[in-house]
């Protein structure tokens, strides 16, 4: 049982050139922990288009399938070296010196077509041990296409990541594409999700975890649907990953994860909603039960958004 506390102040800067060129950019304020989060530049044409500068992110990062999944905060968290992969994002990294550029809506004539190409670029890393992986660069590319199926609105989405560590033990470099689809008819949404590949973790604040190649699959499905002021949602998800030292081949077990849960959301006045979740998690480490990850989590709680 515990309490928190979450309060963030967002402060966004833009400006209009002659030419009809949009320069903005912007900062967030967290009290929580101390910091400053500044945004790079966005340059948005007249044409729709956009080119995110530096902190651009990846492409197959903005084109994501939108999967339901249950509301609130619960969740289970204790030290553990489970690999297995928790989102349709694994994978995805970028350093702060790059680009990405998305197309205009419609792109390429193609009604509900969207595109988005990414790079990074950190040519500057000096050699590093073979128990530290620093990202070198990284290539993306992602599309969405949106389209109607009689009373239906259905979102098709995927994306492509690459990414290159500089490491002396590393033989994989980052290889992971996702895609996924939704569907809202009226008050209903379903959705579907998945991604699958080979990357490279480093950083982890865990040293059993730091540094490590990893084959992971995750998929995850939902549905949410709205009565009123109140939203039903509920979520499944499932990740299996194989973690092994830099250069050595992935033959231990598989780490597991497998998530259920639901929520309900009541909307009790403008800007505060009530959430009431549940979710349940089994994971296993090396083929056996992790007991201090796995269990039930309930979570009730206020939103309060001016």
């Amino acid at each position: 049982m515990g309490a928190s506390r979450q309060s963030t102040f967002s402060v966004s800067i833009s400006e209009t050139t002659d030419s009809g060129i949009k320069i903005s950019t912007g900062f967030d304020l967290a009290e929580e922990n101390g910091g400053l989060d500044a945004s790079g530049l966005t340059l948005t044409f007249t044409d729709g288009s956009k080119l995110d500068l530096v902190e651009a992110g990846t492409a197959a990062g903005s084109h994501v399938a939108s999967v339901p999944g249950a509301s609130g905060e619960q969740g289970i968290s204790a030290t553990t070296t489970n690999a297995a992969p928790t989102s349709l994002t694994m994978g995805h990294s970028a350093d702060a010196v790059g680009f990405e550029y998305h197309t205009a809506a419609d792109a390429f004539g193609i009604d509900g077509f969207k595109a988005s190409v990414s790079a990074s670029f950190n040519g500057d890393t000096s050699a590093v041990s073979s128990t530290t992986a620093t990202l070198e660069g990284s290539y993306s590319a992602g599309v969405t296409y949106v389209t109607d199926a009689g009373d239906s609105t259905v979102t098709v989405a995927g994306g492509f990541q690459n990414a290159s560590f500089n490491n002396t033990s590393a033989t994989k470099e980052t290889e992971v594409i996702h895609g996924g689809v939704s569907a809202v008819t009226g008050d209903l949404t379903v959705g579907v999700g998945f991604a699958t590949g080979d990357y490279l973790r480093g950083g982890d604040t865990t040293a059993a975890r730091d540094a490590t190649q990893v084959n992971g699959d995750f998929t995850k499905a939902g549905a949410k649907y709205v009565s009123g002021d109140i939203t039903f949602s509920v979520g499944v998800s499932s990740g299996e990953g194989k973690d092994e030292a830099l250069g050595t081949a992935a033959t231990s077990s598989a780490d597991t994860r497998d998530s259920q849960g639901a929520s309900i959301d009541y909307a009790v006045a403008s800007g505060v909603t009530a959430t009431l979740g549940y979710t349940n998690n089994e994971d296993q480490d090396e083929g056996k039960a992790s007991t201090n990850t796995s269990g039930a989590s309930w979570y009730v709680g206020t939103t309060v958004s001016f």
